[in-house]
């Protein structure tokens, strides 16, 4: 795609509407993200699958959506129709979407093993990929809409606040009515229930995203297509991504950070259950103040992006993430702190309230510097491939999510956590509690702090984009194209080499 299609048409602010509009679209991924606080203990609990079964479901549904979120990305970049490259995908999706997600918590009773992991494995399958169709997309457009540094930190915090809506719009309908009550997560019955709702989110925040941008989206330029379209120029352009500087270290982060973010949010219903032994009145409330850190990370974020460096902040946001559970974790073996006690539950509210706003200073930061990095690849390699970014971003969200989950249903098998079947008769042994909550914990906090030398890694800032910018501007006002071929690959403009940030 050439740059020059692109260049100074995404300058400017954008209107409160569409940044209320666009945003709305979030709320979709994280609802979905959100359902699998229930669906690990739906799957092991309720339907009686075992935890590494249940946590291969995750880890194959997730890596098989993962490789096809390339493909995806690349032919959303590449798509030409009258309704443009995003929205045809973004239409297509949300029936098949909502559709695994009804089946999915509705599995039928009384299927062997093999047929109850068969069974969850192709519709977890259908639902990732069908996300897949409208998140790839859609998280596109963050570098389509503008290339002002500060201006997508700020569309990227609207996206943010509707994460918040997602989670939110998921978790409290489910824990105050469909579960609401004695041994409401313990009813199977509840469950087709929760999936019909998610249906319902998908389609309201679906249409708000589509009926609200739609205008907008259709006016973007659109480039040429990719004059080559075979595998080995698809290979091409996926080697590309990794000679980029930026974008290596700020993948290893996001799949790092998302492994524990999976292990962790995985395992919630089984540790403040069983290890930090909450009342079922109380099993909730660490989770239902998410919504409200967030709230309050998103508009950390929006303060503190304009005043700091976008990797300082996310440093910042990583460090106190892992704090809590580390912290917590040694009150408990110093014997500070007793499970079970209303100090033990007003810390875990709080931490709760820390990993939530920690989460969004994350996803501004995230999404904010995948943008730059798309324009720091335009300036080396001059292609603009906003998709295939948002797909190596997706694909390391999927991967490592599906990761996490894998772990974490692995963990409870190695520890001998076992199901306790729909009525619960049955108790985990106190080693395998033990085992839940250094799962929980610390396990997730060492790969959060591990992703920090990577991070750092990471060079871009206020006056490095700046030199991009201009640069990939000089380079269109001065129409200097110094084609090159090589091993077949699609001609590469020539950049001007930018400034290393001091």
């Amino acid at each position: 795609m050439s740059t020059d299609e692109f260049q100074g048409d995404r300058v400017g602010k954008l209107g409160l509407a569409l940044k209320l509009s666009y945003g709305s679209g979030q709320a979709i991924d994280n609802a979905i993200a959100t359902s699998n606080t229930f669906l690990l203990f739906y799957l092991t609990t309720i339907c009686g699958l075992s935890g590494v079964a249940a946590g291969m479901v995750f880890f194959l549904s997730l890596a098989v959506d993962a490789l096809l979120d390339p493909m995806i990305g690349r032919l959303s970049d590449n798509w030409r129709s009258r309704m443009g490259r995003r929205l045809p995908f973004m239409m297509a999706s949300l029936v098949p979407m909502m559709a695994a997600a009804i089946a999915l918590f509705s599995i039928p009773r009384g299927l062997s093993e093999t047929a109850l992991f068969l069974y969850a494995l192709g519709l977890s399958i259908a639902l990732r990929a069908s996300l897949s169709l409208f998140a790839l997309p859609y998280a596109a457009l963050t570098a389509e809409l503008t290339d002002d540094y500060t201006e997508r930190s700020v569309i990227s915090g609207y996206r943010a606040l509707f994460a918040v809506a997602g989670t939110a719009a998921c978790l409290a309908p489910a824990f105050l009515l469909i579960f609401g009550g004695e041994g409401g997560l313990q009813s199977r019955d509840a469950y087709p229930l929760f999936g019909a709702w998610l249906a319902f989110l998908i389609l309201a925040f679906g249409l708000w995203c589509l009926l609200g941008t739609g205008r907008k989206i259709l006016s973007l330029p659109v480039p040429q297509a990719a004059t080559q379209n075979g595998v080995r120029h698809f290979a091409a352009e996926i080697g590309r991504l990794f000679k980029n500087p930026s974008f290596v270290p700020l993948f290893i982060v996001a799949v790092l950070v998302l492994i524990s973010q999976g292990l962790t949010g995985s395992l919630n219903l089984h540790a403040y259950r069983f290890f930090w032994r909450l009342p079922p009145e109380h099993l909730q409330l660490p989770i239902l103040v998410l919504p409200v850190g967030m709230i309050v990370g998103t508009v950390l974020a929006a303060l503190l992006v304009t005043r700091f460096e976008k990797r300082d902040v996310l440093t910042a946001a990583i460090v106190t993430v892992a704090a809590g559970p580390i912290l917590l974790s040694i009150l408990v073996g110093a014997g500070l702190l007793q499970p079970g006690t209303f100090i033990c539950l007003s810390l875990l509210i709080a931490n709760g309230l820390a990993l939530g706003a920690g989460g969004a200073v994350c996803f501004v930061c995230f999404s904010s510097m995948m943008a730059d990095a798309v324009d720091e690849h335009d300036h080396l390699f001059g292609v603009r491939c906003e998709g295939l970014y948002a797909a190596s971003l997706l694909l390391g969200v999927k991967a490592a999510t599906g990761l996490g989950a894998f772990l974490a249903g692995l963990g409870l098998q190695l520890v001998g956590f076992s199901a306790t079947g729909a009525t619960g008769a049955a108790a985990p042994s106190a080693a395998s509690v033990a085992g839940v909550g250094l799962l929980w914990g610390p396990g997730g906090a060492v790969l959060l702090l591990a992703s920090l030398p990577f991070l750092w890694r990471y060079k871009i800032d206020r006056r490095r984009h700046a030199a991009i910018i201009a640069g990939l501007a000089a380079r269109k006002a001065l129409g200097e194209r110094t084609w090159t071929a090589k091993s077949g690959e699609t001609d590469a403009l020539t950049a001007t080499p930018v400034p290393q940030a001091v």
